[in-house]
């Protein structure tokens, strides 16, 4: 037991230091010096109601919900209801809508608002 707890320790420090060497790299504040922060996983049924709580969260990695509502958003987004304002990665659900993407939509209604083809159905991507 105290091994896991040991190496859980280690990976969620090696975690918050790549993310915040990120967060450098691209130029952005660290979490501790803006309002929003970044949280690897988010888990909801309708955002804000999740973990984490609240709309102060943009993801980076993996979030799966029923209604997922983001503004900044890199990487796996699964869920019946997608909607985000700048993302970058992969969209599955039912209806997914973005304003700006750097990716692939798959689903029953894509939206990709500053896309030449705004909507399609079942795929839809801008690169």
């Amino acid at each position: 037991m105290k091994k896991v707890f040991l190496s859980v320790s280690i990976f969620c420090v090696c975690l918050a230091y790549g993310a915040e060497a990120v967060l450098k790299a691209e130029g952005k504040n660290p979490p501790s010096q803006c309002l929003k922060t970044y949280t690897p996983l988010s888990v909801n049924v309708i955002t804000p109601v999740g973990l984490p709580w609240g709309f102060d969260w943009d993801v980076k990695g993996l979030q799966v919900g029923v209604w997922n509502w983001i503004e900044d958003f890199d990487g796996v987004q699964i869920g019946v209801v997608n909607t985000t304002d700048r993302f970058r990665g992969l969209q599955i659900g039912g209806i997914n809508v973005t304003r700006k993407m750097y990716g692939v939509q798959i689903g029953f209604l894509n939206v990709i608002e500053d896309n030449d083809i705004p909507f399609f159905p079942v795929l839809n991507w801008y690169f």
